[in-house]
């Protein structure tokens, strides 16, 4: 696995003075009727992805720390019905948990994720023309990235890229956590590694992770303190970005309504902003068997001033963590899909929810 640029700063950035707030964007819940089908059912800690007018769902947990199934699910808007997806091919051979998959064209891409007895999936394509699965990389192997959960996933029209994740080899009270940026072009099917951001990051999971306006965008999480003796599980509230035209890292201040810190929240990318909901603001003591403390609100972020607005209206979704979530549009308007998650007693939902962009 190559390494992409040689640079490696650290750098802050701030809004300049004098610089005036743009509205947040403006907008409003949906609660998505599904009409039946064979779908996945009530589950969490599993990744979505949308390719036109359907919607992909694959992999998660209904009771905690126990994967479910390996089938792919459709779930078509113009029915709302739900199916399985037809399969040749390389078919992945083991359910998993903390999956993430991302859509670029056509395909599907399915990284990482793992079972009840720590069996690790590698990394997959799904075609959706050929109903055709393709093993691209055998995870922890020369050429390629380590295995590994609840990571995060983003993509634009030549890579997917992978953030942060548990590793295999870590444990439950003292995980191993990473801070680098894993990508993938689509066209040669290779790998590198975009420079580490350094040791005054945090090493983190279940962070938000988008491209926007050519940065990728890391944002909150739980982490791992880069500093001896420091805390090993915590909520972070920090945002960073790396620039890949600089090759260089940037933590950013942010200020307005602010979310308390947080990680597993429902996130996505509608032209400059960054919208999250929900999420884990206290780990558990029983760590991923539990539901820790978890969030009823929307925040959205805009990414050139750096300040965060609340957001609502319409049927919101509630008190909910570890959901899977994407970008979409639907019926026109771009914004939040979320889909599953669990609730603050610990029980997993099936529910289908979009947040509408009225405008931005």
């Amino acid at each position: 696995m190559s390494t992409l640029f040689s640079k490696n700063i650290n750098f802050d950035f701030r809004l300049p003075e004098g610089s005036k707030i743009a509205p947040a964007l403006q907008g409003e819940w949906i609660k998505i009727e599904q009409k039946g089908g064979e779908g996945p059912g009530k589950r969490s800690s599993h990744g979505i992805a949308v390719i036109g007018d359907k919607l992909y769902a694959f992999g998660g947990e209904l009771i905690p720390n126990k994967s479910i199934d390996k089938d792919l699910y459709v779930f078509d808007f113009n029915t709302q019905t739900w199916s399985i997806a037809p399969a040749k091919g390389d078919v992945p051979k083991k359910s998993c948990l903390g999956v993430r998959m991302v859509a670029v064209g056509t395909k599907l891409y399915v990284f990482g994720g793992r079972d009840e007895n720590r069996n690790f999936n590698d990394f997959y394509s799904y075609d959706t023309f050929t109903n055709e699965w393709k093993l691209l990389t055998k995870l922890d192997e020369e050429g390629g990235p380590e295995a590994r959960t609840f990571h995060s996933m983003a993509f634009d029209e030549n890579n997917v890229y992978v953030f942060g994740g548990v590793s295999k080899g870590g444990v439950m009270q003292t995980p191993t956590r990473f801070r680098t940026i894993e990508a993938f072009n689509v066209d040669e099917e290779e790998w590198a590694q975009l420079p580490d951001p350094g040791d005054e990051f945090e090493k983190r999971g279940g962070a938000g992770f988008h491209v926007v306006n050519g940065k990728l965008w890391v944002v909150y999480g739980f982490a791992t303190s880069t500093q001896v003796g420091g805390m090993n599980d915590y909520e972070s509230d920090h945002v960073q970005f790396y620039d890949p035209a600089s090759g260089r890292w940037a933590e950013v201040e942010t200020t307005g309504a602010k979310p308390s810190a947080r990680s597993v929240f429902a996130s996505a990318a509608v032209g400059k902003y960054i919208i999250i909901y929900g999420g884990e603001t206290k780990p558990d003591p029983k760590a991923h068997l539990g539901p820790g403390i978890l969030s009823n609100e929307g925040f959205v972020l805009d990414t050139e001033t750096m300040v965060w607005q609340k957001i609502g209206g319409g049927d919101e979704p509630g008190t909910l963590g570890w959901t899977a979530s994407t970008n979409a549009t639907i019926n026109g308007k771009e914004g939040l899909l979320m889909h599953g998650g669990k609730t603050q007693a610990n029980e997993r939902v099936d529910d289908l929810y979009f947040y509408a962009v009225d405008s931005a």
